[in-house]
Order: C-alpha cells, then sequence, then structure tokens
C-alpha cells in the first residue's frame, strides 16, 4: 500500500507519480471518464482518450481507413453516436478533454473512437503498439445512454424496449470486452511494476451500485451486474498474467449530464437525492490511480470496490479536502433517504454516523423514494 506521511494522507511523491505509464480511458469527453483522464494527466502519465464527441470528427491517425470511419459514421444517424439528445453537447470534446490532461501535467491524445465499431477500437490499439509498444492501464468507462437521454434510462423496460438495451449493452458492456481483448496483449509486452511506477499492468471497469441493486431501469442494473461478473471472470484468466482487474463504484456524480438534469428539473423529479454529498468526475481517477500503485493490489483483483470506501483506505479527499461519503454508509443514506430539506438544514453532518449498511442489504430491491 502506498506510503503515509505524517499526517496520515498519502505520500504525494508517491500517490502522483504515473510519469511513464501509457493510459487509455474510453469515453472521455465529459462525466468520469473526463474526470479520470484529467486525473492522470495531474499524476503525469499519456493518456489516450475516446468518444464520438469531437470539433474536428477526426481520430487524428496517420491511418486514412480511420479517419475514413470515423468522418462517415461522424455523420450519420447511428445511435452510438453523440449529440443533444444522446450523451451531451458537442461543446464537450475529446479534444477538450486532451487539452485539459496536457494542461495538468500529462499528456493527452484524443482520438475518434465510435465503441460499436470493432475496427476503429482495433485501430486505436494499433495506434499504440506502434506508438509505444505497450499498454499500462485500461479504463473502460465508455456507456451510451439510450435513445430519448434521461427518459430512456427512468422507462419501464417495455415502455424503453429493445433500443435501451442494445444501446447500453453494446456501448457498455460489449464495448468493455472488445477493447480488454485488444489491450491485454499490449499489457504483456511490458510489465511497468519493473518501471516502478504501477504495480503491474490494470483494467479499471467502471461500475455503479447499480450491479448490486435495482437502478434506473433493468437494462442499467442487467449491463452494471455485466461488468462486474466481466472483471470477475477476467481476473480469473489474468492472474497468471500478472494482470489486475478491478470493478470500481463511484458513487452520485455532479457530471456536466447531472448538471444539466439539475438545471431542467428532470433531477429533482426523477432521482431527487441532494447533491451536498456527490462526488466529482475526477474521484473516481484518484481511486483508480491509489489502486493501480498499490503493490498488494491483486487481493482486489476480480472485485468490485467503493469509490468513497476506497479514499478512506488510501487516505485521499476530493481537492478541497472534503470526503464524501459511501451510498451505503448512514452519513449518505440519510440524508438521501430520511431527512427532508428542513431537518437536512438542522442536523450537523457530522453527528451522523458513518455506519454502513451491508451489501446483503443493499441488494434488497430499489432504494427507497427521497423524503
Amino acid at each position: 500500500m502506498n506510503a503515509l506521511n505524517a499526517d496520515g494522507d498519502a505520500d504525494a511523491d508517491t500517490y502522483q507519480s504515473m510519469q511513464g505509464c501509457i493510459c487509455v480511458v474510453t469515453g472521455a469527453s465529459r462525466g468520469i471518464g473526463k474526470g479520470i483522464a484529467v486525473e492522470l494527466g495531474k499524476a503525469g502519465a499519456t493518456v489516450y482518450i475516446t468518444g464520438t464527441s469531437s470539433s474536428v470528427f477526426s481520430n487524428k491517425s496517420t491511418n486514412a481507413n480511420a479517419n475514413a470511419n470515423a468522418n462517415a459514421n461522424a455523420n450519420s444517424n447511428n445511435m452510438f453516436l453523440t449529440n443533444e439528445q444522446i450523451g451531451g453537447p458537442q461543446t464537450e470534446t475529446i479534444e477538450a478533454t486532451a487539452e485539459a490532461i496536457t494542461r495538468a501535467g500529462g499528456v493527452g491524445v484524443p482520438v475518434y473512437c465510435d465503441h460499436s465499431q470493432d475496427e476503429q477500437v482495433k485501430q486505436l490499439f494499433d495506434r499504440i503498439e506502434h506508438e509505444h509498444g505497450r499498454l499500462d492501464l485500461l479504463v473502460n468507462n465508455v456507456f451510451r445512454v439510450p435513445p430519448g437521454g434521461t427518459s430512456g434510462l427512468f422507462g419501464k423496460f417495455w415502455e424503453v424496449g429493445v433500443q435501451a438495451w442494445d444501446a447500453i449493452h453494446t456501448v457498455g458492456l460489449r464495448s468493455h470486452y472488445v477493447a480488454s481483448c485488444y489491450a491485454v496483449p499490449l499489457m504483456k509486452k511490458n510489465n511497468p511494476k519493473r518501471k516502478g511506477s504501477m504495480a503491474r499492468p490494470m483494467i479499471a471497469m467502471i461500475s455503479s451500485f447499480g450491479g448490486i441493486t435495482y437502478t434506473f431501469n433493468v437494462a442499467y442494473g442487467v449491463g452494471k451486474a455485466a461488468v462486474d461478473r466481466l472483471a470477475k471472470d477476467m481476473a480469473v484468466e489474468l492472474k497468471d498474467e500478472d494482470i489486475q482487474v478491478t470493478s470500481f463504484y463511484p458513487g452520485v456524480v455532479l457530471t456536466e449530464r447531472t448538471q444539466r438534469a439539475v438545471d431542467s428539473g428532470d433531477w429533482s423529479k426523477e432521482v431527487g437525492i441532494p447533491l451536498e454529498n456527490a462526488e466529482s468526475p475526477g474521484y473516481t481517477g484518484k481511486a483508480i490511480i491509489a489502486v493501480a500503485k498499490d503493490d498488494d493490489n491483486m487481493t482486489k483483483t476480480g472485485t468490485f470496490q467503493v469509490v468513497a470506501e476506497l479514499a478512506s483506505e488510501y487516505k485521499f479527499t476530493e481537492d478541497n479536502g472534503f470526503r464524501p461519503p459511501s451510498i451505503r454508509s448512514l452519513k449518505f443514506l440519510l440524508p438521501a433517504y430520511a431527512f427532508d430539506e428542513e431537518t437536512r438544514k438542522k442536523v450537523d453532518p457530522n453527528l451522523i454516523p458513518d455506519w454502513k449498511l451491508p451489501f446483503f442489504i443493499m441488494k434488497n430491491g430499489e432504494p427507497p423514494k427521497p423524503t
């Protein structure tokens, strides 16, 4: 585990040194993916980030076929491509994320990639092999909101239909499997443990509590449960290769999409959870870095890990010093589900114990409705 300084926090040099690491974060034009990518940039990594939100509709590759595929798909009505209804505005782009990574201290490389197209995924990893000859970290984050935007996440399964299933499971499950298939041969070429940066190569899956309890709708929950099983079974087959696989559970995250839902009123109507304990998109990035640099991280391979609980274990916080509670902690559950707005104003959060419900209780049906 990382060394701690006198204040009990992770030593900055130990925690943040990812110099020389070659990373891929899929679906990183916005949201958690962007947050992770920028945190890796702060740690000095070279980060290839993918997405279909692009200011130039080009994957910046020298491969003419790749450029042709990107431009053709970008101008199609493919439901796996980003637009105002599916995903977010074109102002949130892979190029903007790459610039943020570089400003943070790393090297950001934007790659246009529609993860429903296997050939484009292959071209991504072929490029990395050509430019670096290895890969140290893959973050499988890309996710496709179903057609219809937010309504496609909240409708009953017979209402949202097959398209919701296909969107979530093609880009958000199958895409993770495909990217991992191409990533592992590159990870086997060079174990970064010999370089003294990461403990070993790693695949990080971005999942959620939807993997164990009803969240949003049927397609979403089944998809996240499958992501967790993907990590578990991949870990079995990768154990002898000394490659680590972990599924990460962020809490409620204040992404651009969440903020838009708040501004439109959809958040209060569909979710209703207060956002005082929300996590930043970069918080999951800090968790991934902490696990990646832990020499003992094979004890976590094949498991799911709650980001907020990793923060307590590895002693990291948000940039402002705040440490959001775990979704299964009373510190989160009471304000979110038991207190009305007036009670939340009166009760000092420091007086609420950080007791966590067992996972078997969390698995029992959907959460209660907020007060």
